[in-house]
């Protein structure tokens, strides 16, 4: 009788809390970024969605495209590939930093930006498009770096 009575307790304790806690905050911001060449051989775009709350990891979910050389150009095909960096800031600490790589195609780019620890919260992202050479020996250029805050 006793254990019925403290698993229905448990039972109910467990359904309150899980109704009391707190729903996630979510914002979206749109990003783009470019090579910063005159051909836009490089381009990513696409939203960051900022997760947070007090029982969620925050995180910035990145979603969208990184593009190189993709679709017709009157730019001719060069030896490079395209890499976008994606770099979470908590003031001035980074807090985390991932990449995506496209070369002569279009990639579905789709990264969680988060503190390993879980604890540190993400209020500004910037997003990079670099161009690298395929060859050992070869020059790379960068495009301007965009910054996005969190809503």
């Amino acid at each position: 009788m006793r254990s019925r009575l403290w698993a229905g307790l448990a039972a109910t304790i467990t359904a309150v809390l899980l109704t009391a806690q707190p729903a996630a905050a979510r914002a979206t911001v749109e990003f783009f970024a470019d090579s910063g060449d005159q051909c836009r051989h490089g381009v990513t775009k696409g939203t960051l969605e900022w997760v947070e709350g007090h029982v969620i990891r925050p995180v910035v979910q990145v979603k969208g495209t990184l593009s190189d050389s993709a679709g017709p150009s009157i730019c001719a095909p060069d030896e490079m590939h395209s890499r976008a960096t994606f770099t979470a800031y908590n003031g001035a600490t980074v807090v985390d930093s991932e990449e995506a790589k496209a070369d002569d195609a279009t990639v579905l780019v789709t990264i969680g930006l988060s503190d390993p620890t879980g604890v540190t919260s993400i209020d500004r992202v910037v997003v990079q498009v670099c161009r690298y050479s395929n060859s050992p020996i070869g020059t790379s250029y960068c495009g301007e770096a965009a910054a996005y805050k969190m809503p």
